[in-house]
């Protein structure tokens, strides 16, 4: 047994915790470069380990300070961040590690495990514990770019884990009694590594393919809004040019009249213009002279015309906005599309959106009042969840409103109280430089 767990503590399991502490440094800096200096500084830390667990490099006592140095090793040539984070992470891993590794030898003390397979399970349960823990740092990292995985599912992730401690400890105590499972023991406390290293590789892919495939929608659904921008924007063309050439109609008559001398006709003729408003549409209620404000607050408020909504606007922004045509299309067309969404389920005369919208000290305020059949219910990460049955497609409004709002810094703010629901976003503009 002794010589089958020597080869395993002396060439395979240092694989493992090089592989642990890959995740650790990628969950904490994001993916590193593949160089030649990269995987010499990996070798060079696996022949340390490999070393180590033979006592022929350094005497136990050094050890710890010789893991230190070649995390922090890894972590520079590998990861191109300050002398500051490479210290405080390299710390942060050995610090953490060392801490499991002495609960775990004190669990198992506790519950009378044999002195002689102590110090093999512990190794085993302690890599299994970091690889959990990495997984956890993960989640909750706040830079991780992964969408967030069903509570329930994580739940069901972390089992692995734990059942495969409670087998490697039962394996080991089992080997202690009896020699001939030796080669058994081996194998199965290396299995049972892989496989749980695997899943939780499963577990980032997963993670990462649904982060994706919700990019994905969101960039369907700015095409289609930039879409629609682009056919208001045909249209406000079409209908300048039908305006010219009716102007050039008018002005031919008036001139007519005016070398007639019928001065008082041609009086009547402008005064009849002006009260029928030429250049104006009834079906608009946005004039700021932002073309992409305007067109798609116009839109919304055709839409909700035909469905009977009550539709007021006080939009007090300048022509020229300092943000992204893009973003401001996302934010507006998003919000406005889910209050229009929520007015339909209500009786005719329940049925009002209030839009507010200003810039002041280059700080823009949208605020949306609507009323609302029900208070919505939100998923685990306290977002709205949509009520449309199509909840792959339409689940991502809020969504791609706060992903909008994250270039200026900006905040999204949701209310609901006594059948109204109120959404508030505020983005800055002094923040663009910054970022």
């Amino acid at each position: 047994m002794r010589e089958y767990l020597s080869i395993i503590s002396g060439f395979l399991l240092p694989v493992l915790q090089l592989l642990i502490i890959q995740r650790y440094i990628t969950t904490l800096f994001g993916s590193g470069s593949r160089k030649l200096t990269g995987m010499i500084g990996w070798l060079l830390y696996y022949a340390f380990l490999v070393t180590a667990g033979f006592g022929i490099l350094f005497p136990p006592q050094f050890l710890l300070v010789g893991n230190i140095l070649m995390v922090f090793m890894i972590n520079t040539v590998t990861r191109k961040e300050s002398l500051k984070r490479h210290c405080i992470s390299t710390l942060l891993i050995c610090t953490v590690w060392m801490l499991v590794e002495v609960i775990v030898l004190l669990a198992l003390e506790a519950v009378g495990t044999d002195k002689c397979v102590i110090d093999v399970a512990g190794s085993f349960i302690s890599k299994m514990c970091m690889l959990l823990f990495s997984v956890l740092l993960g989640r909750y990292a706040k830079k991780k770019q992964y969408a967030e995985i069903p509570l329930r599912y994580f739940i069901i992730t972390l089992l692995v884990p734990a059942s495969s401690s409670y087998m490697m400890h039962h394996i080991f105590l089992m080997t202690a009694l009896y020699a001939e499972y030796s080669f058994f023991s081996v194998v199965a406390g290396i299995l049972l590594l892989l496989i749980n290293y695997v899943i939780f590789t499963v577990y980032d892919r997963v993670g990462q393919a649904a982060e994706l495939q919700s990019r994905n929608r969101l960039y369907e659904q700015q095409l289609d809004l930039c879409s629609h921008q682009a056919e208001e924007r045909e249209g406000y063309y079409l209908e300048l040019r039908r305006m010219r050439h009716d102007m050039k109609n008018h002005l031919s008559g008036i001139l007519g009249m005016v070398n007639a001398g019928q001065t008082k006709e041609a009086g009547d003729y402008i005064q009849k213009m002006l009260d029928d408003g030429i250049g104006t549409g009834s079906d608009e209620i946005s004039h700021t002279g932002n073309i992409v404000v305007d067109s798609l607050v116009n839109h919304k408020y055709a839409l909700a015309q035909k469905d009977g909504i009550r539709f007021e606007a006080r939009i007090f922004i300048p022509s020229v906005l300092p943000f992204q045509s893009g973003h401001l299309a996302i934010i507006f067309g998003n919000l406005l599309e889910n209050a229009l969404e929520a007015c339909r389920k209500l009786p005719q005369e329940q049925r009002y959106i209030i839009l507010e919208a200003t810039y002041i000290k280059e700080m823009l305020q949208i605020c949306i009042k609507n009323g609302s059949p029900e208070k919505l219910k939100k998923d685990s990460s306290g977002r709205y969840l949509t009520t449309k049955e199509d909840n792959g497609w339409h689940g991502i409004g809020l969504a791609s409103v706060e992903q909008a709002l994250a270039d200026y810094n900006g905040e999204l703010f949701t209310k609901y109280e006594h059948g109204e629901f109120r959404v508030s976003a505020v983005l800055y503009s002094n923040s663009i430089e910054k970022n």
